[in-house]
């Protein structure tokens, strides 16, 4: 219905104008045709312009729109007759000139979206996949090559945390690939609750592997939980489901014949912390009960805020909540940074011992089952969980000595869960540096015949991608420490080299610790006493500063990376 003033103003029009005869009602409809602006023609969609190059002009009965937005049959006259409307009744002329109205304002709006739908007609792009480059022969023969070959007949069983994607049973040929004797992976995805069943052909797969690939997938495969799960949960529908999740994986280890499963105990969050310890002992309680041959193994962590395992008098007191018949297959796990986060000394010989007699004295060195062999970029009893390659992190190459010539970490499984992520710029020089000649399939990505590619902007980060060799020059460089002088020059020239390569993250990580324990000794000495009131110009200049260093703390205390680092 067009607007009221609209028609208002086209009633008195007609009231004012003086009376006409009948035989002349054309006339004055075209003089109030005349009075309006002629509208732009409608623009023809491109499927009429095809039919019309094709030989099939629309059929001249049809209707059509004219540029008053009236529908009139092509080819029929209408001057000299009396309009009637779609019903067929005669209109008088204040009817007609209404009626002009209403069309006109439909045919506008009819106009309009014709025209909206043929603008985007027009912006419609059709996009095709780009095909993929096809790897050549030889790179595919150098993705089947092991990085390195497994040592053989070694008492430390060191490996990584590797991708388990289309697959568990790929887990073993990436472990394969870098030369470990141990690996740890993930069963399912660890970021979200819903996941498909092991399929069978997986799991016989995966066993077929271990066997001939001498992997003793109940002593030496150590699988991750799932980041989601928190057994301490106080809200009763998230911990059944973190206890669900929990139990599938349990039973997963179970069918794939492995014996160890390790996790990270959780967090209070606001509720009390013996409280959490308590749930978290029921859950276990629960989980044990339920399962029959494989071991939960609780992980050492930082002690950021309400987390539970920082201190190692907190798994006493989780190990005090559950049945004594449980308690041989409960197992602790040390992660290294972890440890050095929440405060132990495992850097210098003095202090890697006092934390091994501390151990045993409070746990029990029957609980350990597994080691995560990760430097560390926060330093000593900072809380963070950031992770670092080994020797370049704060706790350096000496600690990792002390690691790998324990006698009581003999057999265990040791997991590397260090950064391997790498520029691609750094991976491909490395490559072509180390590969030689080139064959006659990668004769065309030479300089000359590549494509200039677009640069990017200054400010964007250099892509990366993750660099298994990284972890394979780990696993042989730890295994080298097993009997190595720590005082030799050939330990202490290592030592230097890989100190230097970490120089510049340790000072980065350093300065902003300061900072923190700064801003908290201001916070903690500051007078209680009645404040002074401020002018209207310390305030100004006072919230600016405030909010940058709000937002700098919250940067500092923004959540680590830590074991989220490593791949899935």
């Amino acid at each position: 219905m067009p607007p009221r003033g609209s028609r208002k103003a086209a009633t008195s029009a007609v009231s004012q104008s003086p009376p006409r005869s009948p035989q002349s009602p054309g006339a004055n409809k075209r003089k109030i045709e005349g009075n309006h602006e002629p509208k732009s023609p409608l623009r023809r969609s491109k499927r009429v312009k095809s039919t019309e190059a094709l030989g099939n002009p629309p059929s001249p009965a049809k209707e059509k729109v004219t540029s008053r937005g009236r529908k009139s049959q092509t080819g029929q006259s209408q001057k000299g007759a009396p309009r009637s409307n779609e019903e067929g009744v005669v209109l008088s002329i204040k009817e007609e000139v209404e009626e002009e109205v209403k069309a006109t304002v439909k045919g506008e709006l009819d106009q309009e979206g014709a025209t909206k739908h043929e603008e985007a007609d027009e912006k419609t792009v059709v996009t095709g996949t780009v095909p993929k480059k096809r790897k050549t022969k030889k790179e595919k023969e150098l993705e089947m090559v092991p990085l390195r070959a497994r040592t053989q007949g070694l008492r430390m069983c060191v490996g990584a945390h590797v991708s388990a994607a289309k697959g568990v049973f790929n887990a073993i040929n990436n472990s394969m690939h870098i030369g470990g004797n141990a690996f740890a992976l993930f069963l399912k995805s660890q970021r979200k609750w819903d996941n498909p069943p092991l399929q069978d052909d997986h799991r016989d797969t995966f066993r077929r592997l271990c066997i001939e690939n001498k992997y003793d997938a109940a002593k030496h495969i150590l699988p991750h939980g799932s980041y989601l799960v928190n057994l301490a949960q106080e809200d009763k529908a998230k911990a059944k489901q973190a206890y669900d999740s929990f139990l599938d994986d349990l039973r997963r280890c179970e069918a794939l014949g492995i014996n160890l499963y390790n996790f990270h105990p959780g967090s209070a969050n606001q509720s009390n912390f013996s409280d959490a310890l308590s749930r978290l002992a029921k859950a276990l309680t629960n989980a044990l009960a339920a399962t029959s041959t494989v071991t939960p193994v609780l992980e050492t962590m930082c002690g950021h805020g309400t987390t539970i395992g920082g201190k190692l008098t907190e798994f006493r007191d989780l190990l005090a909540m559950i049945p004594q018949e449980y308690h041989p297959r409960i197992g602790i796990c040390i992660d290294t940074c972890h440890s050095f986060a929440a405060g132990y000394d495992l850097a210098s010989p003095e202090g890697f011992k006092a934390f091994m007699k501390e151990f045993e004295d409070v746990i029990g060195l029957q609980h350990l089952r597994a080691l995560h062999l990760n430097d560390s970029k926060a330093p000593r009893g900072s809380k963070r969980d950031l992770h670092a390659n080994i020797g370049t992190g704060f706790l350096g190459l000496r600690a990792f000595h002390n690691v790998m010539n324990e006698p009581r970490f003999e057999g265990l499984p040791m997991v590397l869960e260090t950064p391997i992520d790498r520029p691609v710029s750094a991976i491909s020089k490395g490559s072509a540096q180390k590969g030689g000649e080139e064959d006659s399939d990668s004769a065309a990505d030479t300089p000359k015949n590549k494509k200039k590619q677009p640069k990017r902007p200054a400010s964007a980060k250099e892509p990366t991608v993750a660099d298994p060799s990284v972890w394979a020059r780990e696993i042989e460089l730890l295994e080298s420490l097993i009997g190595m002088d720590p005082e030799s020059p050939e330990f202490r020239a290592l030592e230097a080299q890989l100190a230097e390569e970490g120089r510049e993250m340790r000072k980065k990580q350093q300065e902003q610790y300061e900072r923190k324990i700064e801003a908290e000794e201001k916070k903690k000495t500051k007078s209680p006493g009645k404040k002074s009131q401020k002018t209207l110009m310390d305030m100004m200049n006072g919230a600016g500063k405030k909010g940058k260093a709000n937002k700098k703390v919250s940067n500092d205390d923004s959540e680590d990376e830590g074991c989220q680092s490593h791949t899935e």
